[in-house]
């Protein structure tokens, strides 16, 4: 039963967020009613809530039926700009052998997005006080943004300043930028104050975004222990008062020996063991900067994962290739999520991984191949379509029922058929160092 099916999708450029309609032709071109079901294969196969499966499609003999699919990309970092290839499969309920995989092509935009915050929303010192502005690029493009900072009220007596202004960040990437706040008149004693400050980031595409903290600014010197201290004078003097007076009792004997203390050299070597320490723990704070410096550098420059669409094709036709692969890239490994195969003609597929066969099907038999999740080829390692085209049956007559299965003149004993084969792969790409990085499991 032959079987025709063509996808278009428009062409201009879709921002993820927005929507488009593909539209799906498929002709009937056999002497009985049949119908079709339709399947999603690919990156928006995983979109609609629905899921992937479509429905069927029923089309009347020597006539075409046209199905608008409506598609919602998602705003998503992962989704990166560029061409984005799928595919809708199109199998026949009444002939499984006739299948066709129509493919097309959606051009993706960039969008531009960031988002800021503050690690915490309030934090307080009577001198001064530190916090965290945490900033994300929530677009698909890499964004440069600009973060300023100053107290909300004029008459604040703060000085706010940032470790960095300017950041690059690429797709999905966060940052932390430290920030200072200094109090340049301090209080002694009253009530603590509660100062808002703004954080206010800039955008070159996109709009602008904002995030605030308070600072409290406490006196130096708590009322608490304020009340204390005035106690402890008063009660000073009510005793020295009463030592000195007649009725304090015994009269003070003149102090005949000198006062004790430390010895100058004693006062010497103390000095040198504070300004000793003293240096140690800048030492140590040094040190632990620096390996925190280092720990966020890598993190910045780490791969991110990302989702990948793989299509091997292979065919015995002129011009066609027996085998189609796919190098895994450099600092990556791929973790397979769906494997579909389809194709036409006689003959055999093999799917290796790695050098290693994994599955291995007739031609026209559409399946979805399951890969062990275990199974995860790392940098430079391939995933490779093998196809084995065999030559049809003697006699002069193609497989399949009914008189439409011969279309040409008979091929000989020995003749070379012609065979059709896809792949369509969506997986996974897993950075093999760095925040992302997974281990994968020993398998069972």
């Amino acid at each position: 039963m032959t079987l025709r099916a063509e996808l278009t999708v428009p062409e201009d450029v879709i921002t993820p967020g927005e929507a488009l309609t593909a539209h799906l032709r498929v002709w009937n071109e056999s002497r009985i009613v049949d119908a079709y079901q339709l399947r999603l294969v690919g990156p928006p196969a995983y979109w609609p809530d629905a899921g992937p499966d479509l429905g069927q499609l029923p089309v009347y003999p020597g006539n075409h039926e046209k199905i608008n699919i409506p598609l919602s990309l998602p705003r998503d970092s992962e989704l990166t700009p560029g061409p984005l290839t799928f595919a809708i499969r199109v199998a026949s309920v009444e002939d499984p052998a006739a299948v066709a995989v129509p493919e097309a092509d959606i051009q993706v935009g960039e969008f531009h997005e960031a988002t800021i915050e503050a690690d915490r929303a309030r934090v307080g010192g009577a001198l001064w006080s530190s916090n965290l502005v945490l900033v994300e690029n929530t677009g698909n493009a890499t964004a440069t943004v600009r973060l300023r900072v100053a107290p909300e009220a004029e008459d604040a007596p703060l000085a706010v300043s940032l470790r960095r202004s300017r950041l690059v960040l690429k797709p999905g990437e966060q940052a932390r930028v430290a920030l200072m706040t200094r109090v340049r008149t301090p209080m002694f004693t009253g009530t603590a104050a509660n100062w808002p400050i703004l954080i206010h980031l800039e955008q070159e595409h996109a709009e602008d975004a904002s995030a605030t903290f308070t600072h409290r600014q406490r006196p130096l010197v708590p009322k608490p222990v304020l009340k204390g201290l005035i106690m402890a004078v008063t009660a000073l003097v009510a005793f020295a008062v009463l030592w000195i007076s007649p009725v304090g009792g015994k009269k003070p004997k003149v102090a005949a020996e000198s006062a004790k203390g430390p010895t100058q050299m004693e006062a010497v070597q103390q000095e040198q063991k504070k300004e000793e320490d003293a240096k140690k723990k800048e030492e140590e704070q040094a040190e632990q900067k620096a390996e925190k410096d280092k720990k966020d550098k890598e993190d910045a420059g780490a791969l991110k994962k990302k989702t990948v669409p793989i299509s091997l094709v292979v065919s015995s036709r002129p011009g066609g290739k027996l085998e189609d692969s796919y190098v895994v890239p450099q600092g990556y490994r791929l973790a397979f999520k769906a494997v579909q195969l389809t194709g036409s003609g006689t003959g055999t597929l093999f799917v290796l991984v790695s050098g290693i066969q994994q599955a291995s099907q007739p031609v026209n038999s559409p399946k979805e191949v399951p890969i062990p999740e275990t199974l995860s080829p790392k940098e430079k390692e391939k995933v490779t379509l093998r196809l084995d085209c065999q030559p049809p049956p003697t006699g002069g007559q193609s497989p399949g029922p009914g008189p439409s299965a011969s279309a040409g003149p008979s091929a000989g004993p020995g003749t070379p058929s012609t065979c059709d084969a896809t792949a369509v792969i969506v997986g996974e790409l897993i950075p093999l160092k760095g925040p992302d990085s997974a281990e994968i499991k020993p398998p069972a």
